[in-house]
């Protein structure tokens, strides 16, 4: 019985996981929240296990995978639910409701003390994706989510998460009317008069025969009695309706789709971005892979070329990139734990020092209040140390631009500055990190440290950089103080942003090559992106050099160009074809296009290789193409023959306290793999990765200055002066063979690009697929043995039994209690564990397969985890408890499928009626609640999280969801109740309450929770509906099995008729589905050019509110502004809107200075609030009103207003001077990015900055000085960081190899 009852919890694990899975924060969060959920599921096994056996069994299916048994040709397992009565199941669902009721609590009560877990979009992000602070009230709250307007969503969240929350609500409009047709007409239909009549209790049934349904079976299908088979009419009718009303609800909102679509792609802020108008074009033949060719090809849509990136494969390069962040963070690691070691040390010997003078001289030891007293001047110099001025930083290039005038400008590289030039108290022009009155996030450090110099409290962080904290949460989580996400130091005034603009231009009209021209290739992707890297400028090609000296937005839009011929013949095929050769077309046609630029068959680019070096370059992993490249050597010291001497830290460390690892034996060896004690070597850490970052360092930059060692590939990023141009092009017939310069992918996001996949070649992506699909598909087939395995770690008897030398688990009664207990929650746990890696797994996949973007990995991994899903969720637990023996049963007759699905899918309609409802219980609850957030937030960043870049990445990064396997899980909710809404209606009920809640639920997250930074725009909705016609299929297919298997009093088929019809309505409905598709397609993803006047009119009222936003217009100028762009008054000005019009240089330094626009406010009052203290904050989160001044009602409403306040400043002095935003731009400022935005990730990899903490006793110093003398070639600073009194990292400012251009969504 116990085996049993463990057993069944399993699909509680499955349903845990798949709810929580699709919440991409961590996968050790998403782990966490399953493991929760789990537990929870167990306990209320556990607490409903006094009811009937039926009862306790159902508390806790709730999902995904059924259990597994080990017979395969058992029934599944969802079957066994079959005629539970009313009493049993709401019985069941008593401890779910308790756990629901808990969860929402806990959410409510502790919403408003931690804002930076329950409400960070209020504060912790750039001004247009804040929301306003919830309302204090529940109700209040409630109203708000549902009344909060849809277009602000789609500006703040995205089209993806508007989608999704379109999606839940389409699925409301679905089943309610449902609902409120079927159920009233059908319930009647099947209880009164029929087999069965006992509901509420089946203990009390007057008959014991198996085949009369009871409880909740007496209202579905099969309770209709044989000789009333002419109702049967009734759910045909009924079934009918709800095909047709299906089918006009996804017609309707497919064309609501495209309607959010085009309006969100044709907006003036979107317009502006790389995205809309860049097209990644795959597979382009040799000879076209020139910036001259392609633009010659592609000038034939409106508005020609902007730019063209051709794509190398720094395959190779990116390989030493991804070992050097993985060492660079090792380092990090292990100065951090040298310094803080030290510190101990320091401290201990400090201490025991103390204890001796005080036994000398007689004094007492110290009182608590003493020590106290002390740690907080302690930490006050810590404070001190991490927001002023001083601190060491080497072995900056100058590589970083920190914020976008950087970027734009660039600037002379200073002489090398030795480390006596920066010492502490450096003066604000600190040359590597240019004025200090930078703007954007880069402000986070220079606002949260280096600038926040006056009035500013300092709040230190336990985990999280935070000192002052209500006294009662400093004894379980100390440090934490919620409100300030984290952050220390909060700058007690506005800075101004020095930005500038530029008057380059980059697209010159392209003159058609000459007859004798050589071919170059063009690589816009590999120019410098600062000017004092101009050395780069030899690998650009004529047409993008000279370009760059033309002005105006003229030389940009241009018409069609074509090649000179200076010989008619060679426009013919003049070769004579052979009467065998029937491959070829006969002689006298036209040769095949030229490009533009050359006429012969040379590839100038291209080196001849012998047929051995095309065998190696054909070995994966094997990068036969790239050169051996001898570098100068990367430091000046041998650690392994020199040894340290006189180093500060041994003056409180020996040797072997330093820390230390083992090697891998080979360079491709996983870093998870664990190190042998006598076969791997062991080293110190230290001076090893300082010798390899170095050494990385020194070989990654040298590469990058030299991109043509690297091979082309054949592919290239085209961004078109127009954004019709771009949906023109995809849309077109480009190449004139199949499969050349195809697919092409428009409304591509740089941060979206997967730039390790850019060397894939086609045939390798289509092998690759086919790879994946079969993993998949074993996926599919073989999940049943890893459930099965977690099965029976349950059955602890049987095992023991078994096994022999598993006896002394049962001979101590302790132990094999103990066992039992964790006998209970173990195999839920593995299972959940196991199907979170699922969607992980899959992910993994669909990037192996060769997808470019992370769009497209999404696109893959809905597909895959949705078949997933409903294979494992719906049919195996339908069907049988296999997957082998439901395909079997399937496919061995494939004319018997809706009998097979007719004789085993309504048995199974009691355990997704409990399905459905618990997963609205637990699921909608649990993600308000954020388990898995908390419990990173407060046990495992206190054990992960030890040094200033893992802080500074926790507090600054908010949750994100993955979208591909987000949607597949409730896709699979709406297949199941469609499925069932006939043949079990009460599925309905259950469907509306899931739905709604999930629905709020998600609505709450995505408006003050989620932050998104890619966005698919959108395209997996339309893909969502149409997966959940599998739904619709599955119920005809259901009932045309029930009509032909339903018999009257005379044990005759009785429902043909109704059969026959039903399978023309499901011809009918796959026809349907079928002219849909065909209809919406193109609208699905590209643009109609109807669209581009009334994009332009957009365009040009944009304009005219930015004007009046930087006010270089008012509101009496309107009118000027309107004949300016009245119809005739154009200038050829392009729609990107490069010169909004002739302005004067104040003008454009107001336009360059958009981050004033949003001054940062309230910083004083941030700073006086943390000042504060301890008290007052303590006072504040416990609620103590003050004594006899004021009601608790109005002090409570003035504590949150002056949360919000506090919380709104945080987020100004992180947010408020960022070009976050790419409008906020000058037209040059962002045509210098998007030039840079697609270049290869690759050559715009910088050195990563050593970021250490800052002591008082000189170890850390010390190291910097070290590491300076050991090599030129390592960065390395201890600037903005210190150490508190408990020897802790905290920090006041951003990592200084930050840089605002990387913030910036283009």
């Amino acid at each position: 019985m116990a085996s049993s009852t463990v057993l069944s919890t399993l699909p509680t694990a499955v349903s845990t996981a798949v709810s929580t899975a699709s919440i991409s924060g961590s996968a050790l969060s998403t782990i966490s929240s399953a493991l929760a959920s789990t537990i929870t599921s167990s306990a209320s096994l556990t607490s409903s296990s006094s009811s009937s056996t039926s009862s306790s069994v159902l508390t806790t299916t709730t999902s995904s995978p059924p259990k597994q048994v080990p017979n395969a040709d058992a029934a599944g397992s969802a079957q066994k639910f079959g005629g539970i009565s009313l009493v049993a199941f709401l019985t069941a669902l008593a401890t779910s409701l308790v756990v629901f009721g808990v969860q929402m609590g806990l959410f409510l009560l502790l919403r408003h003390k931690l804002a930076r877990i329950f409400k960070p979009k209020t504060y912790l992000v750039p001004e247009r994706e804040r929301t306003e602070p919830p309302p204090a009230s529940p109700w209040n709250l409630l109203s708000t989510v549902l009344r909060y307007n849809d277009r602000e969503i789609i500006k703040k969240c995205g089209l993806d998460a508007y989608f999704f929350l379109r999606y839940l609500q389409t699925l409301l409009v679905l089943f309610i009317p449902i609902a409120l047709v079927v159920i009233p007409i059908l319930i009647p239909i099947n209880y009164v008069g029929g087999l069965g009549h006992q509901v509420v209790d089946t203990n009390s049934t007057d008959t014991q025969d198996s085949d009369v349904p009871t409880g909740l079976d007496t209202l579905a299908w099969g309770n209709v009695r044989p000789e009333h088979y002419r109702r049967r009419w009734a759910h045909l009718i009924l079934a009918l309706l709800v095909i047709i009303w299906v089918c006009g609800v996804f017609f309707a909102e497919l064309r609501v789709y495209v309607k959010i679509r085009q309006d969100y792609l044709t907006s003036a802020e979107h317009r502006l971005r790389a995205s809309a108008n860049t097209v990644l074009v795959s597979s382009i033949p040799d000879k076209w892979l020139t910036e001259d060719a392609l633009r010659g090809l592609f000038d034939v849509f409106p508005g020609g070329i902007r730019n063209v990136w051709l794509t190398r494969d720094f395959t190779k390069l990116l390989e030493k990139i991804h070992r050097r962040d993985a060492i660079h963070v090792q380092l990090e690691e292990a100065e951090t734990e040298l310094i803080r070691e030290a510190k101990r040390r320091q401290l201990k010997q400090r201490s025991l020092e103390e204890k001796r003078v005080r036994k000398a001289h007689q004094v007492k030891a110290e009182s608590k209040k003493e020590r106290k007293h002390r740690a907080k001047a302690e930490d006050d110099e810590a404070k001190r140390r991490a927001e002023d001025n001083g601190g060491l930083s080497v072995g900056d290039d100058d590589s970083v631009p920190h914020v976008v005038a950087t970027a734009v400008h660039g600037g002379e590289k200073p002489e090398g500055k030795g480390l006596g030039d920066i010492q502490e108290g450096e003066s604000e022009e600190s040359p590597h990190h240019g004025p200090r009155g930078g703007n954007g996030l880069f402000k986070v450090g220079e606002n949260l440290g280096r600038g926040l110099r006056r009035g500013v409290g300092f709040v230190e962080e336990t985990g999280h950089n935070i000192l002052v904290l209500p006294k009662a949460l400093q004894q379980n989580v100390e440090g934490e103080l919620e409100r300030t996400g984290g952050f220390d130091f909060i700058k007690d005034g506005p800075q101004s942003s020095p930005t500038s603009s530029t008057n380059s231009e980059y697209d010159s009209k392209l003159h058609p090559g000459d007859d004798d021209a050589q071919p170059k290739p063009s690589f816009a992707s590999e120019t410098p992106l600062q000017a004092s890297q101009a050395r780069h400028a030899h690998t650009l090609s004529e047409a993008t050099q000279a370009s760059t000296l033309q002005k105006g937005p003229e030389s940009r839009i241009m018409g069609n160009t074509t090649r000179k011929v200076s010989n008619v013949n060679d426009m013919y095929i003049t070769e004579k074809t052979r009467w065998y050769e029937f491959w070829k077309p006969p002689s006298g046609g036209y040769v095949s296009p030229v490009p533009q630029g050359y006429e012969r068959e040379d590839y100038p680019w291209k080196v001849e290789r012998t047929k051995w070096q095309k065998f190696k370059a054909a070995i994966p992993f094997y990068h036969s193409d790239i050169e051996d490249v001898e570098y100068p050597p990367a430091f000046t010291k041998d650690y392994a023959t020199e040894k340290e001497e006189g180093a500060e830290w041994q003056k409180w460390l020996s040797a072997k306290d330093r820390p230390q690892h083992r090697l891998a034996l080979f360079d491709w060896t996983p870093g998870w793999l664990p190190a042998l004690p006598l076969v791997n070597k062991k080293v110190d850490t230290i001076y090893w990765c300082r010798a390899e970052l170095a050494k990385l360092n020194l070989e990654i930059e040298e590469d990058q200055q030299h991109p043509e060692r690297y091979p082309i590939m054949n592919s290239a990023f085209i961004q078109f002066n127009h954004q019709v141009a771009a949906h023109m092009a995809c849309q077109s017939v480009t190449y004139h063979i199949p499969k050349q310069m195809a697919p092409r992918t428009v409304e591509i996001s740089p941060n979206d690009v997967i730039w390790d996949n850019m060397a894939i070649k086609w045939w390798h992506e289509w092998a690759r697929s086919a790879l994946v699909f079969a993993v998949v598909t074993g996926m599919l087939i073989l999940w049943a043995f890893p459930v099965a395995w977690t099965a029976s770690l349950a059955q602890l008897d049987a095992l023991v039994e078994k096994y022999s030398w598993l006896h002394w688990l049962v001979e101590n009664k302790t132990i094999h209690n103990v066992i039992k207990g964790v006998a209970g929650v173990l195999p839920a746990a593995v299972l959940a564990i196991l199907l979170i890696l699922v969607p992980i797994s899959l992910n993994w996949l669909a990037t192996f397969q060769g997808a470019k973007t992370g769009s497209q990995t999404t696109e893959t991994v809905q597909t895959y985890y949705f078949a997933f899903l409903f294979v494992q969720v719906f049919l195996v637990v339908s069907i049988t408890s296999s997957t082998f023996q439901t395909i079997a049963n399937i496919t061995q007759d494939i004319t018997s499928t809706p009998e097979v699905l007719a004789e085993n899918l309504p048995k199974a309609a009691n355990y997704f009626f409990s399905y459905m409802i618990l997963q609205a219980l637990s699921t909608s609850s649990g993600t308000l609640l954020q388990v898995g957030t908390l419990f990173m937030w407060y046990v495992m960043a206190r054990i992960l999280d030890n040094t200033a870049r893992a802080k500074w990445t926790r507090n600054t990064q908010l949750p994100s969801v993955t979208w591909g396997s987000f949607f597949p899980v409730y896709t699979n909710f709406a297949c199941i109740a469609l499925i069932y809404s006939v043949v079990a209606p009460l599925i309905s009920i259950f469907a509306i309450i899931t739905f709604a809640l999930l629905w709020c639920a998600h609505r709450y997250n995505m408006l003050y929770v989620t932050r998104f930074r890619t966005d698919t725009g959108g395209v997996l909705y339309p893909r969502a509906i149409n997966q959940t016609f599998t739904g619709l299929y599955v119920m005809e297919l259901c009932l045309i099995g029930l009509f032909f298997l339903a018999v009257d009093e005379n044990d005759e088929v009785a429902c043909v008729p109704q059969a026959i019809i039903m399978i023309i309505a499901l011809i009918l409905t796959i026809l349907y589905q079928y002219l849909l598709n065909r209809s919406f397609g193109p609208l699905l993803r590209y643009l109609p050019i109807t669209f581009e006047d009334e994009a332009v009119i957009r365009d040009e009222a944009f304009q005219r509110a930015q004007e009046r936003r930087l006010g270089i217009i008012r509101a009496d100028d309107e009118a000027t502004a309107l004949n300016r762009s009245a119809p005739g008054a154009s200038d050829g000005k392009d729609i990107e809107l490069r010169n909004l019009h002739k302005r004067t240089k104040s003008e454009a330094d107001s336009l360059s200075r958009l981050g004033k626009l949003n001054p940062v406010k309230g910083i004083v009052q941030a700073g006086s609030w943390a000042v504060r203290g301890g008290r007052q904050v303590r006072q504040a989160a416990f609620g103590k009103a003050e004594e006899n001044l004021r009601t608790a009602t109005i002090y409570r409403n003035e504590r949150r207003q002056k949360d919000i306040e506090a919380q709104r400043a945080i987020g100004d002095a992180l947010f408020g001077g960022y070009h976050d935003e790419i409008e906020d731009l000058t037209p040059e400022e962002r045509d210098v990015l998007v030039r840079k935005a697609f270049q290869h990730y690759a050559l715009r990899a910088r050195r990563p900055t050593v970021w250490i903490p800052r002591d008082d006793i000189g170890v850390s110093d010390d190291e910097i000085k070290r590491t300076q003398e050991f090599s030129k070639y390592i960065w390395i600073s201890n600037e903005g960081t210190a150490l508190d009194s408990k020897v802790r990292v905290v920090y006041g400012r951003n990592p200084p190899d930050f840089s605002e251009v990387d913030i910036i969504n283009l």
